[in-house]
């Protein structure tokens, strides 16, 4: 659950939800099988889950827009942590 980066809740809460699916997947095969159940690890899981689920498909129109969404969060990111940075270097004189 530590292996995450996030910007806003909704990613928090989709990693969250994913890594409580995954724990009651493995705590369900651990109820079904007992002591026949394998030793998969969460790592494991997800490389499993990967194959397993379907993965969404996007268009080009959506990569594009993905992207300058990206940037223009990142872009914020930057001026954001400039601009503390620029603050914390007046305080310091």
């Amino acid at each position: 659950m530590d292996h995450y980066e996030i910007r806003k809740f909704t990613g928090w809460h989709h990693h969250i939800i994913v890594c409580m699916l995954a724990h009651f997947f493995l705590r369900h095969l651990k109820i079904r099988l007992g002591k026949k159940a394998p030793s998969i690890t969460l790592s494991e899981l997800r490389v499993l889950f990967e194959v397993v689920l379907p993965l969404r498909t996007k268009d080009i129109k959506a990569v594009i827009e993905i992207i300058k969404w990206i940037q223009i969060r990142n872009h914020r990111s930057y001026l954001s942590h400039r601009k503390r940075k620029l603050r914390e270097l007046e305080n310091c004189n």
